[in-house]
């Protein structure tokens, strides 16, 4: 029982670090740059309006699902897997990584990162970084910190999180890039010929 509050303490640690450096400090960037943060016509059509309120609808449920985790622990009981705790430990490890990256990725990307798809003001490619040998490393993080959430709750729900998460992530990115290509062109399209989309290419 002990662990397993222990888990539930890193779990509400590894959130917060994602609200206050993912969410909270881009906002206030974004404020203070006068950039897009919030989506707009543009951005909701480069996305689809199918996939837009379908991402609004799982975030509610999933924010539903946060108070229940936070109020309930023993329904948690009811849908926990039963995993070792090395392999909680482990994913406990994958899940900082995977945090950490994704901070380090967003922090590159600095002014001209939006949560929607949307080029900001005087926008520009970005290279540097992770972003030399991955084109979307945030969402290469997004994955590493999901498979790591589903080993150390070890919890049905957020299992299922970590699949809808990487689902909807290898969907969005196609229209993002045809996002790009259509703001930067060749620039882009050379980009992609020297890069991964989620992971190094191997030459």
């Amino acid at each position: 029982m002990k662990e397993e509050m222990l888990f539930r303490i890193v779990f509400w640690v590894f959130l917060l670090f994602i609200i206050i450096f993912n969410r909270i400090i881009p906002a206030l960037r974004a404020k203070k740059f006068e950039e897009k943060i919030w989506p707009d016509k543009k951005a909701i059509k480069n996305e689809g309006k199918t996939t837009f309120f379908l991402r609004i609808i799982l975030g509610g449920l999933f924010f539903a699902f946060l108070i229940l985790y936070f109020i309930y622990p023993p329904f948690m009981n009811l849908i926990h897997f039963d995993f070792p705790i090395w392999l909680r430990w482990l994913g406990t490890l994958i899940a900082f990584i995977g945090v950490v990256f994704w901070i380090y990725s967003q922090a590159k990307l600095d002014k001209y990162w939006s949560p929607q798809l949307q080029v900001q003001k005087e926008h520009k490619i970005i290279t540097s970084g992770p972003y030399r040998v991955i084109r979307h490393p945030i969402y290469t993080a997004m994955f590493i910190w999901v498979i790591g959430l589903a080993l150390f709750t070890a919890n049905l729900v957020f299992a299922l999180l970590a699949l809808l998460t990487i689902m909807v992530l290898i969907l969005r990115v196609p229209k993002e890039e045809k996002m790009m290509i259509e703001q930067f062109g060749d620039e882009y399209k050379k980009y992609i010929q020297i890069t991964g989309r989620f992971f190094p290419r191997f030459r």
